[in-house]
């Protein structure tokens, strides 16, 4: 695949245990503004480019990714992992986000999105 697949690093991802108080420093203290928000997960601008998006902690594994990379073509970036001999998990559909986890050489868990 001679052209950048993924094109940007998505979003941050950080655990949290407290996740109501976290959303309220991040918004309040920092002064980030919510992109959007649901009752387990919530994004933050931060900045132009990459958002920090907060998780309740039990609401994701351990080795949820820390990051995810952003693509406009989902389906040719899982295929294209998946001949390249990368480890890659299953295709998820959430309905306005597709995504998928994969392994890098060093075994480092990451994640593939893509929304409209």
């Amino acid at each position: 695949m001679a052209q950048q697949w993924l094109e940007r690093m998505d979003t941050v991802f950080l655990r949290v245990h407290d996740f109501e108080r976290a959303c309220a420093w991040y918004h309040e203290t920092l002064g980030m503004p919510v992109i959007w928000r649901t009752d387990m997960i919530a994004a933050f601008r931060a900045g132009d480019k990459t958002p920090l998006t907060l998780v309740k902690h039990d609401a994701v594994a351990d080795t949820h990714p820390l990051f995810n990379f952003y693509t406009a073509n989902i389906e040719q970036a899982y295929t294209y992992m998946k001949e390249q001999g990368i480890e890659v998990g299953v295709l998820r559909d959430y309905g306005t986000v597709q995504t998928f986890d994969f392994t890098d050489s060093e075994g480092n868990r990451l994640s593939v999105c893509h929304y409209d």
